[in-house]
């Protein structure tokens, strides 16, 4: 909780580093808060670098693309707190013109793998957009998982589900457009996949054993080697599902499909 005082200080001095220091260049922003008397863990607490950065960028909304230099800036210079702010600004920008900043902070998540740089900007940019509007975003999620890096499809998932938690309608168009595109699956799509079925699981069970049930009677290697990928708890009409894949002739499908059952005999014990 943060006392009116410091409040009208911090406001006061964001005016002032808005108005004196951001138009000769000087963005070293945490000059706004270092004299905060209390810290945690030798570090500004979280929600002052928030209220600064939702102050500044209250001020840069009128013309918010003069401040992408700023923007560049903090992310690469000013540590943590730098990113943070950023994705608190980044927040309220994107507001403003939405291709263009979705575009842009989409450019810094495909450059990096840091998993809490990830997290941070999926949580404070990307989930804001698809939460409100999450059918139209389908393909370009499917799209992104398809070609993303390990961290950023292991977030997108995770933003996926969240949604889907509390959109069932969403989850189910989510999952068939997926499902889909299994057939020409490159490898990378096929761990993508089995990766999130196992994360689906979690949160519907019966959504995740309908994808096995539905693809007992298949033939098709790809579909096996993601479902494989894909296990996360055992049932019998699993086991029995996988005994009968394991007696193909197809060799790519029993490698799968043995593998599968070296896994089920392992969780039913």
């Amino acid at each position: 909780m943060i006392s009116l005082d410091w409040k009208e200080r911090l406001i006061a001095d964001c005016i002032d580093f808005f108005e004196r220091k951001l138009p000769e260049g000087y963005y070293d922003f945490d000059v706004i808060y270092n004299a905060y008397p209390k810290r945690i863990d030798n570090k500004i607490p979280r929600d002052i670098v928030v209220f600064v950065a939702d102050t500044l960028a209250s001020k840069m909304l009128k013309v918010h693309k003069e401040y992408l230099p700023f923007l560049d800036y903090i992310w690469k210079k000013k540590g943590e707190n730098g990113k943070l702010v950023f994705s608190c600004i980044l927040s309220k920008f994107i507001k403003k013109d939405q291709k263009f900043y979705y575009d842009y902070t989409k450019k810094y998540m495909d450059s990096i793998d840091n998993t809490s740089d990830v997290s941070l900007l999926m949580e404070k940019v990307f989930y804001p957009i698809y939460k409100k509007n999450p059918t139209e975003h389908i393909e370009p999620l499917i799209n992104w998982l398809r070609d993303a890096n390990d961290v950023i499809s292991q977030n997108l998932i995770k933003i996926i589900l969240k949604i889907g938690k509390s959109n069932s309608d969403f989850l189910k168009k989510f999952t068939d457009k997926m499902e889909n595109r299994w057939l020409n699956a490159t490898p990378e799509f096929a761990k993508v996949s089995g990766n999130f079925l196992k994360s689906l699981g979690k949160i519907d069970q019966e959504l995740y054993l309908n994808f096995y049930r539905n693809y007992k009677a298949t033939r098709e290697p790809i579909f096996v080697e993601i479902l494989t990928i894909g296990l996360m708890m055992y049932s019998d009409s699993l086991y029995e599902t996988y005994e009968n894949w394991s007696k193909s002739g197809n060799a790519r499908l029993k490698k799968a499909a043995l593998t599968g059952l070296k896994f089920l005999k392992k969780k039913k014990k």
